[in-house]
């Protein structure tokens, strides 16, 4: 019976035992199926990732997409402030020029044997038959026609008065210039700041052109000199401009990174910030630089704005949005770009709101097409886009709620992000002025992606408001198909005599009368 009992007990105790290891295998079991899931999960995500770098790296550049090219930006849509970091740059050198003494410098003079045009302006209002020349200053400027260099020269006859000598000499006052002591007229500064900031042309390549034509004397500083006192002749001229596109009720805005050596460091530079903003309904557009891509820097410029402001998805703008006479806006194509990564991931949700997306395009594209007016587009949106958006909504909160999405992958960022800004993106239709994305000021901040790449960075903060300066002329030439050339040519002329004042808005590019340079290119 005593056996009995000690092998019952011995039993429940064992069962006991091998209860719990049960209870631990489950457990274990439990534990390692979760971990399953995760793991199958990150397979996933890294599997859209990788999908996502073949698709940047081999897929079509037109839908490519591609970041602010800001390190410390985690995506384009990142809430991060940066505060301009010191980069390395290389081929830095610091030569330290003896100064020259000004005296036994004899004036440069150009080849002789170059053309010459000859001006020669005499005094107003006088009677010339009743003058003798007594002699004359002879004034020579390095000017400029396209493809070719020629010396402009401008003679002033000093002149005396045969019956009455009290007079003392007459001669005519010098023309106003941008530079005036230098030589070189405006048309050889309107074709510098032309080929940099048109055509991407560095200032030492420029120098080698003039070179090669045997102007040997005239070196890179000088020719910065004058690019950007040409600037700096244009900066109340891009006030003016600023103040047109900031009076429109309709606004759009991005931003793009500019290199700026750092005078603190050698060897190093400052990242700060291209602001760019554009009025569609006038086709002009300014850039303003700042030092960094702060909501503070943005606001340096929108906090004289009131209207509808058309913007990626960028915190700062949401920051200065929060006024409440600013609407924000979003862009489509935006949007659009996040499905456009995820279709290969999830073919079957992206392609569906992609083909939605096309449709809307396409109404859009018809428009334009049509040459219609904002009303006939309003008209249009508000019948057949409308019940698309419409529909799109609801998709976008029936597949947020969808549990079977993996919360981390690109669709469902996608959805996300679509979704929280819908309204914003959707506005478009209810507002013939406004556009369906923000590519028209997109495009007008490629140049400087493509200036950068050639000239690298500007030398200093100063530098690089001069480039914002230029830029937005040559812009707002480029989006109302003035000639870059002929434009400058005209206004530095214009600029160098006259005064600027409120008037001179209709100087700008958008506003110029086209028979004025017209004129001004026969002469």
């Amino acid at each position: 019976m005593y056996f009995y009992v000690v092998t019952k007990a011995a039993l429940l105790e064992e069962n006991k035992v091998l209860e719990e290891k049960n209870i631990l295998l489950e457990e274990n079991y439990l534990l390692l199926k979760e971990q399953g899931s995760l793991l199958e999960e990150q397979n996933r995500l890294l599997k859209q990732e990788l999908a996502q770098i073949k698709q940047l790296i081999f897929g079509s550049k037109r839908e490519r997409f591609v970041p602010v090219q800001d390190p410390m930006q985690s995506s384009l849509f990142g809430e991060d402030e940066t505060q301009g970091d010191l980069v390395e740059i290389t081929e830095t050198k610091v030569v330290k020029k003896k100064k020259i003494s000004r005296k036994g410098i004899t004036r440069n003079r150009f080849p002789e044997n170059m053309e010459r045009r000859t001006t020669t302006i005499n005094p107003p209002d006088v009677d010339l038959q009743s003058l003798s020349q007594i002699g004359k200053d002879v004034t020579e400027l390095l000017a400029y026609r396209p493809a070719s260099l020629f010396v402009k020269e401008i003679i002033r006859p000093r002149l005396v008065d045969k019956n009455d000598e009290d007079k003392g000499v007459l001669q005519a006052p010098i023309p106003a210039r941008i530079v005036p002591k230098g030589m070189v007229d405006e048309s050889l500064i309107a074709e510098i700041i032309s080929e940099k900031i048109q055509f991407h042309t560095p200032v030492h390549r420029f120098s080698k052109k003039l070179k090669q034509a045997g102007i040997k004397f005239i070196s890179e500083n000088n020719l910065h000199n004058w690019f950007h006192k040409g600037a700096a002749a244009l900066a109340p001229l891009y006030d003016l401009l600023i103040k047109d596109i900031l009076a429109q009720g309709y606004i759009q805005g991005d931003e793009t990174r500019m290199i700026v050596l750092a005078k603190n460091k050698i060897g190093a530079a400052h990242r700060g910030q291209m602001w760019a903003f554009m009025a569609p309904t006038i086709k002009a557009v300014a850039f303003n630089y700042e030092p960094t891509r702060s909501a503070k820097s943005g606001e340096v410029v929108l906090s004289k704005f009131s209207g509808i402001l058309q913007v990626d998805g960028y915190a700062a703008y949401e920051t200065i949005a929060k006024r409440k006479d600013i609407e924000l806006t979003y862009c489509m194509a935006h949007s659009r770009r996040k499905f456009y990564d995820a279709k290969d991931i999830a073919p079957k949700l992206a392609n569906f709101f992609l083909e939605k997306i096309q449709q809307l395009y396409e109404l859009e594209q018809h428009c334009r097409d049509q040459e219609m007016t904002f009303q006939q587009r309003l008209d249009i949106r508000q019948e057949k886009a409308i019940p698309i958006l419409k529909e799109l909504q609801q998709w976008l909160t029936l597949k947020s709620a969808d549990r079977t999405i993996l919360p981390k992958s690109l669709i469902k960022k996608a959805i996300d992000y679509a979704l929280k800004r819908w309204k914003g993106l959707s506005v478009y239709a209810h507002d013939g002025q406004l556009e369906i994305d923000n590519n028209l000021v997109e495009n007008t901040i490629r140049p400087i992606a493509l200036g950068r790449k050639n000239y690298m960075f500007a030398g200093s903060h100063d530098a690089a408001q001069n480039l914002a300066i230029l830029y937005s002329i040559v812009g707002t030439c480029l989006k109302n198909k003035v000639n870059v050339y002929v434009y400058l040519h005209w206004v530095l002329k214009k600029v160098a005599a006259n005064k600027i004042t409120d008037e001179a808005v209709d100087w700008l590019p958008h506003r110029i009368d086209p028979e004025i340079l017209e004129q001004d290119e026969e002469r």
